[in-house]
C-alpha cells in the first residue's frame, strides 16, 4: 500500500512538473486605431492566435465594418504562418435580438467565410443585467452557427472581470453559461482604476480575478487577459488618456512612455503592493500621473496564470507596446 501511494504521489509530482514547463497558450488583439504591429510581425512563431477589433453589430443586425483595408493582408500573413485568427466584435448596444440577432449571426458566418476567420470572438460590454437571456441566446445560437460550417470555426467569449458573485450578477454574461458555450473565454483584467489615478491591475485585483474566474470557467478554456498599455492622467482637469509604449505625439497626438519620460525626465518607479509602474510629471502648470504596465509586471501575472493551471494569456493591444515583453513571453510564456 505504502509503495502504491508513493507511485501514486511521484506520478502527481512529475505531471505537476510537467504542466510547469508546458508552452502556454499566447495571442492577443489587434486594434482598428493604431498602424504599427511590428511585434507580431517579428515574433509570429510565439503566436497561437490573434483578434481583430474588425466589426461592430448595429441595431439592426448588420455588421459595420471599423477594420482598415491593410488588415485584410495581416489576416493572411497570420494565416501563412499558422496564427489562428479571429474576427472580434463589439459595440454599445448592438442588435441581438429577434430578426437583428438572426442577421448578425448571419453575417459573422459569411464574414468567417470570406476572410478565412478561424472563429469569432464576441466583446459586448456595455449590456448589463436586464440582457443576459438576450445575450445567452445569441452566443448559444452563433456558437451553434459556427460549428455547423462546412469548415468549423470557434467561438471566444471576451468577459469584464469580476472577482465575487455580486458583482456578476450585473453583467450580461454567466462565466459557467460562457464556460459551457463558448470554446475559449477571455478575461479583461484590466482598467480597476477609472475615476481616478491608480494602476491598470494591481496584484491583489488580479488573483481575485483569476480565482473567481477559474471557479466559474473549465481551466482549458480560460484565458487571462492582461494589459500591455497605461493610463495618463490629467489630475488637475480631472480627465485621462489610455497610452501605449511607444506612442508619438507628432504620429499618434498622444505621448507615449517612451516620449513622456524622454522629454520630461526623471524614472518611473515601481509601487508595491500593486505590482505596477508609476510616474509623475507636470507639464503646463497641470500635473500627470501614469501608470502604465510593463514586462517586469506582465511576468508576474504569467507566474499567476500558470500557477492556476488555466490555458493562457491574451494582450491588450499588440501595437506600439514595448519590445521588452518579448523576452518575457520567450522565457516564461512559450518555455
Amino acid at each position: 500500500m505504502r509503495r502504491t501511494a508513493l507511485l501514486a504521489a511521484a506520478a502527481i509530482v512529475s505531471t505537476a512538473l510537467a504542466g510547469c514547463g508546458r508552452p502556454m497558450y499566447f495571442g492577443g488583439w489587434v486594434s482598428e486605431w493604431h498602424p504599427d504591429v511590428s511585434l507580431l510581425k517579428d515574433n509570429p512563431r510565439l503566436f497561437d492566435s490573434v483578434s481583430f477589433s474588425w466589426c461592430h453589430i448595429q441595431a439592426d443586425g448588420s455588421l459595420k465594418r471599423v477594420a482598415p483595408a491593410d488588415r485584410d493582408e495581416l489576416v493572411k500573413w497570420a494565416k501563412k504562418h499558422g496564427i489562428k485568427v479571429y474576427v472580434t466584435i463589439g459595440s454599445g448596444v448592438p442588435g441581438i435580438t429577434g430578426k437583428a440577432g438572426t442577421r448578425a449571426v448571419k453575417e459573422l458566418v459569411a464574414v468567417c467565410e470570406q476572410y478565412g476567420f478561424d472563429g469569432v470572438d464576441v466583446d459586448i460590454e456595455m449590456l448589463g443585467k436586464p440582457a443576459r437571456d438576450t445575450y445567452t441566446l445569441f452566443i448559444t445560437r452563433l456558437a451553434e452557427a459556427l460549428k455547423t460550417m462546412k469548415t468549423p470555426r470557434r467561438l471566444s467569449v471576451t468577459l469584464q472581470e469580476v472577482q465575487n458573485e455580486k458583482d456578476e450578477a450585473n453583467l450580461c454574461s454567466d462565466y459557467a453559461v460562457a464556460g459551457r458555450l463558448a470554446d475559449e473565454v477571455r478575461i479583461m483584467c484590466y482598467d480597476i482604476s477609472w475615476d481616478e489615478p491608480g494602476p491598470i491591475m494591481s496584484r491583489e485585483a488580479f488573483a481575485r480575478d483569476l480565482a473567481f474566474a477559474k471557479s466559474r470557467i473549465p481551466a482549458d478554456k480560460l484565458v487571462m487577459a492582461v494589459p500591455w498599455y497605461g493610463r495618463d492622467w490629467n489630475i488637475t482637469d480631472k480627465t485621462h488618456e489610455d497610452i501605449l509604449w511607444r506612442m508619438t505625439d507628432a504620429r499618434d497626438g498622444i505621448m507615449g512612455m517612451d516620449e513622456i519620460v524622454g522629454k520630461f525626465g526623471g524614472k518611473p518607479v515601481w509601487r508595491e503592493p500593486e505590482g505596477e509602474l508609476s510616474y509623475t510629471y507636470t507639464v503646463g502648470g497641470k500635473l500627470h500621473e501614469v501608470w502604465m504596465a510593463d514586462p517586469r509586471q506582465f511576468e508576474w501575472m504569467v507566474d499567476e496564470v500558470r500557477k492556476a493551471g488555466v490555458r493562457g494569456v491574451y494582450i491588450w493591444q499588440l501595437e506600439y507596446a514595448s519590445p521588452e515583453f518579448i523576452p518575457v513571453v520567450r522565457r516564461k510564456v512559450k518555455r
